[in-house]
């Protein structure tokens, strides 16, 4: 027979076997918890798909930050506006979620995080959990800058439909596009689709199509048109559609009316009036000039000595002394001058002379006319001296 206290001591011991195994699951348990997750639905994408991003292994009801950083760095919201920043979750009581995210065409790799509530926006902190996917777009470009033109995409099933043959995909993404834009846009294919892409052979803005471009693979199909097949993952690839420049319009080709010139349209020249045409009475008088009608000088010459002759007035005083005539100079020069009713002759020297002629004799200190003056003296007061000498001896 056992003793009592054995049986205490292995019930004891049992107790503590189950304690340590309820414990070791319950730690477990606890480790599972300490590894959320995140998932999303496709490791792929087309331009403008939306992401479904699963979380698990989530502390229950609790509130995480789903921060999704895009290729070029930013991070948006889900809901496609296109707004800086991220969305918020509320696990449930599993420690489960799931978050929607929409692409807006923007290729290459994107990274979902997860963070506590208490996250400041810091990206440099490690997240609870990450997963990471791709938007693999097909860009189309118009070259050069400024070229608009109709582009038609149509879509192919098919992974290796690399000329673009088979089956057209229903996918309303495709179709034809005018007026093109310079600035890029993308469709957003599979790893099981293909594109075909045809260029307008002629720009909006009349260019010529020249060809496609690309660094990524393509095949020609000829006639503007290309085929693009899809691929997983690698972010996005481009392509340019060339046009040349518009053609410069020439005369010939926009007819243009001549301006009529000055001898298309006959002009009656106006008269001008000249001399030869219609004689002109002169309206103004003609001034009178020195030159054309004689002036009577207004001031009257003072007459002098050297112009009239002067007869003396004075009447000579009869004396009772008979003058003698004083005969004549046989050397004389002079001209004989008769005077009237005077027998004899007076001769006047040659400066009396120069007199009755109206010159001066020079350096004389007298003029002409009073020698004239003096010898026509002389000559009276001889006349008178021999009328009153025959008077006498008349009576005597």
């Amino acid at each position: 027979m056992r003793r009592p206290t054995t049986r205490i001591l292995l019930a004891l011991a049992g107790v503590v076997a189950v304690i340590c195994v309820f414990g070791a699951g319950w730690g477990l348990l606890r480790l599972a918890q300490a590894a959320p997750t995140l998932t999303t639905d496709k490791g792929d994408y087309f331009a403008d798909e939306t992401v479904i991003i699963t979380g698990g292994g989530f502390a229950h009801d609790t509130l995480y930050y789903i921060p999704v950083i895009r290729p070029d760095g930013s991070t948006v919201t889900g809901d496609g506006s296109n707004t800086s920043g991220w969305d918020s979750v509320q696990s449930n009581v599993s420690g489960g979620f799931t978050y929607s995210y929409q692409l807006d065409g923007l290729p290459g790799t994107y990274e979902v995080r997860a963070y506590p509530s208490d996250w400041d926006g810091n990206l440099s902190q490690t997240p609870v959990a990450t997963v990471a996917f791709t938007d693999g777009n097909v860009k189309v470009y118009a070259a050069p800058s400024g070229v608009t033109f109709t582009l038609t995409a149509t879509g192919f099933l098919g992974k290796d439909n690399s000329n673009c043959t088979g089956t057209e995909t229903t996918s309303g993404k495709f179709g034809t596009f005018d007026h093109w834009p310079d600035v890029w846009h993308s469709f957003g294919i599979g790893n099981t689709e293909s594109v075909k892409l045809q260029a307008a052979a002629t720009s909006d803005q009349g260019g010529a199509f020249i060809n496609w471009t690309s660094s990524d693979p393509f095949t020609p199909l000829g006639e503007g048109a290309i085929c693009v097949t899809g691929f997983n993952g690698e972010g996005g690839r481009e392509y340019y559609a060339n046009y040349g420049g518009a053609p410069t319009p020439t005369p010939t080709e926009t007819p243009v009316t001549p301006s009529p010139t000055p001898t298309e349209t006959p002009v009656t020249p106006s008269p001008t009036p000249t001399a030869t045409n219609t004689p002109v009475t002169p309206t103004n008088t003609p001034t009178p000039t020195a030159t054309n009608t004689p002036v009577t000088p207004t001031n009257t010459p003072t007459p002098t000595a050297t112009n009239t002759p002067v007869t003396p007035t004075r009447t000579p005083t009869p004396t009772n002394t008979p003058v003698t005539p004083i005969p004549p100079t046989p050397t004389s020069t002079g001209t004989p001058i008769h005077p009237p009713g005077v027998g004899g002759t007076v001769m006047l020297p040659p400066a009396a002379v120069a007199a009755e002629s109206g010159s001066t004799t020079e350096g004389s200190g007298c003029s002409a006319a009073t020698y004239v003056a003096l010898a026509a003296g002389v000559a009276m007061a001889i006349g008178i001296g021999g009328w009153y000498a025959r008077r006498r001896r008349r009576a005597g």
